[in-house]
């Protein structure tokens, strides 16, 4: 009953770790839609009284914020190593998000169908080349689409699919305002871009659309500066240029792109270690207590094996008989343990990405291995019974 439970303990968290850790390598090889690698991220809050807001209630920052976003965008971009730099409100994968309602430019709504309301952030024009998210239509953003030039926006493929035929949005526009007032302000969509997942990589992109930061300027930005070293190197030098514009702006929780996607999939990573450790520790178990319960069966057995060879039996027969019954127990263990999974890996259904609970290639490679690990253990036991003299063991009286 000990092997048995043992075995079975051991195929269930052998069975949740492997589920697991296939779903975590899934996971890894997902496309984000953006490249992490040797990018530097850091954020900024410009204080309101220093950077206040600009006549229009929807220029958040006004004049002073977009000024000094932009002499940080020249200043940083002109700095040894620096491939591309831009300024975005919102990182992929960092737990933040934004959405904003709008109308469509010939889209009439009924007064039960809500207006779209989709994930919207603010960028400058570099943003996309940081990123090395790749453009499918139109243009990226220039320092042109700035205050005084017509309203732009960028969107993604998913929101360009949903809301135009056959995903056709270049040129159509849309709005925050009452599209039946006299002065609406549309804004004219410009270009289309892959795909980025921006909640997590295990969710599939959502409808997401970009405007420029010089048209609606904001206070609270985070500066994304592409290397063509470490980028951690160039801290101290963008630290140096922001300083010498504003000396009352520190440089906030500082970090690379890669630690904020290493950071979205922690818990995924922690699940996968800790059961994975849990999971050694059984297997661990169950090993040495086939091992101890066929040594015993040896030991009660000697002098019965002693008369089987004594009688002409082979040591083939010795091992079967000795294996034989270990194999027994194993079956016995693992035939609980599968069904044993089947239930419990129901609960790890919300922890998995792109591999069912019942994942059979998984169940079945546990499965062997496992048996191959009992097996292995009892055919130590097995080879010294088939190693001790006749005459000694017949002389053991149990």
């Amino acid at each position: 009953m000990l092997v048995i439970a043992e075995i079975a303990l051991a195929l269930v968290l052998l069975v949740g770790a492997g589920l697991l850790m296939k779903s975590f390598a899934r996971l890894q090889g997902v496309d984000p839609g953006f490249n992490a690698r040797h990018v530097l991220m850091t954020e900024l809050s410009l204080p309101q009284t220093k950077y206040p807001s600009g006549a229009n209630p929807s220029d958040l920052g006004g004049d002073s914020t977009r000024n000094f976003y932009q002499e940080i965008l020249h200043r940083v971009a002109r700095l040894p190593g620096v491939e591309a730099v831009a300024w975005t409100n919102i990182l992929p994968l960092s737990g933040t998000n934004s959405d904003s309602s709008f109308s469509i430019e010939g889209r009439e709504m009924s007064k039960n169908e809500p207006q779209p309301d989709e994930e919207i952030r603010v960028i400058t024009p570099d943003y996309f080349r940081v990123l090395q998210t790749p453009l499918l239509k139109g243009r990226f953003f220039t320092e042109a689409d700035n205050a005084d030039a017509p309203k732009v926006a960028i969107v993604n493929e998913v929101l360009a699919r949903k809301y135009f035929h056959n995903g056709d949005a270049l040129g159509k526009r849309i709005t925050f305002s009452d599209p039946r007032k006299p002065d609406v302000k549309w804004i004219t969509i410009i270009g289309i871009v892959a795909n980025v997942r921006h909640r997590a990589l295990e969710l599939e992109p959502q409808p997401e659309y970009y405007l420029p930061h010089a048209q609606l300027p904001m206070r609270e930005m985070i500066l994304a500066v592409r290397s063509v070293q470490d980028p951690r190197s160039l801290t101290a030098a963008i630290h140096r240029e922001i300083q010498s514009i504003d000396p009352d702006q520190p440089l906030a929780n500082v970090r690379t792109f890669d630690q904020v996607v290493s950071e979205s999939v922690a818990p995924r990573r922690l699940s996968v270690v800790l059961l994975g450790i849990f999971a050694a520790i059984a297997l661990v178990l169950a090993a040495v207590g086939t091992y101890g319960v066929i040594s015993y069966f040896v030991i009660q057995r000697t002098h019965e094996i002693g008369v089987r060879m004594a009688l002409g039996a082979q040591l083939r027969d010795v091992l079967v008989l000795v294996i034989g019954h270990a194999l027994r127990l194993v079956a016995i263990g693992t035939l609980v343990g599968l069904i044993l999974a089947m239930f419990s890996t129901r609960a790890l259904s919300a922890l998995l990405y792109n591999v069912g609970a019942f994942d059979l290639a998984t169940f079945a490679t546990v499965a062997v291995v496992l048996c191959a690990v009992a097996l292995l253990a009892s055919y130590v036991p097995a080879l010294r019974a088939t190693r001790a003299d006749p005459m000694i063991t017949l002389g053991h009286n149990g």
